[in-house]
């Protein structure tokens, strides 16, 4: 399977699983914190997947990287978004 299907997939179901195990927990209902959990590792997933293309890419500089890195650790859904929708096709292509 393709990189950026994996990432792709990862990241909507993380986004997806993650809403969902918060409505739970708000609502008090059973599994939330199983989903929570579920949702947290498949943003785990994206994370490293990203997290390696941009430190395997050549065309991003050391600042750079640490942005991305920063940027995922702290605030990894709104990160991930820009990095799939726009900074993917200019830091993959070689």
């Amino acid at each position: 399977m393709d990189t950026k299907k994996i990432i792709l997939i990862s990241f909507i179901s993380s986004l997806f699983i993650t809403i969902v195990g918060a409505l739970f927990k708000i609502m008090h209902w059973p599994y939330a914190s199983i989903l929570l959990t579920l949702g947290l590792l498949c943003s785990l997933v994206y994370v490293v997947l990203c997290l390696m293309e941009i430190s395997n890419s050549k065309k991003v500089t050391g600042l750079e990287k640490l942005m991305w890195l920063v940027g995922f650790i702290f605030i990894s859904h709104i990160t991930g978004l820009v990095y799939l929708l726009s900074a993917r096709k200019r830091i993959i292509t070689n």
